[in-house]
């Protein structure tokens, strides 16, 4: 038996076949790393530029937006001055309107009234409105200018209704104190009228 204590690299045995060497050159990979760094540095300066340039597009539409805001915030109120006019005018168009029917409501009943009064019959008072109801104060000659006044009125297509009430006669005095020949009646005189018929241009 072969004692270990004399030939002790018996037990050395080689497990690693070849040894590779590790040894870190510097001067070999400083190459790498600068690329390594280069790249790096690009990226970031593109990333900065990206940023940049999407903060710049932002501003450039923001300004576009608020621009393109003040302008239609101007064409509002330029339209709102313009819509105000235009109703200011159309108001008072309206009343031109309403006056203008008015006077040739008022107009046509005048007419009417003097084309269908007779001669001795005239109008103290009047009373009415445009819904064509009348009440007229009236005085005539006689009884019978009255009675003619009447059937006058009621042959017009435009009366509904006449209805005398209230007359009274009275004989005025001449200058000498005594009763003037000629007799006068006060009348008062409720008319119903069609008030459409008065808004044609020509009344009947």
């Amino acid at each position: 038996m072969v004692s270990s204590s004399q030939n002790p690299k018996v037990l050395e045995v080689n497990l690693i076949k070849s040894e590779m060497p590790v040894d870190f050159e510097v001067g070999k990979n400083i190459g790498t790393l600068l690329f390594a760094l280069v790249i790096a540095a690009l990226f970031v300066a593109e990333v900065y530029l990206g940023l940049n340039w999407w903060s710049d597009y932002e501003n450039v539409r923001m300004l576009a937006a608020e621009t393109k805001f003040n302008q239609v915030s101007k064409e509002i109120k330029a339209l709102k001055t313009e819509s105000d006019q235009i109703l200011a005018f159309k108001q008072r168009a309206d009343l031109a309107n309403t006056l203008l029917e008015n006077h040739i409501y008022w107009t046509n009943f005048f007419n009417w009234l003097e084309k269908n009064t007779l001669s001795s019959v005239s109008y103290l008072g009047f009373q009415g409105d445009k819904s064509g109801v009348y009440s007229l104060d009236a005085s005539a000659k006689t009884f019978r200018d009255i009675s003619w006044q009447t059937r006058a009125m009621l042959e017009s297509p435009a009366v509904i209704s006449v209805h005398v009430n209230k007359g009274e006669s009275e004989r005025p005095t001449d200058s000498g104190g005594a009763e003037a020949e000629v007799e006068n009646i006060k009348f008062n005189l409720d008319l119903v009228v069609d008030p459409n018929i008065f808004k044609n241009s020509a009344a009947n």
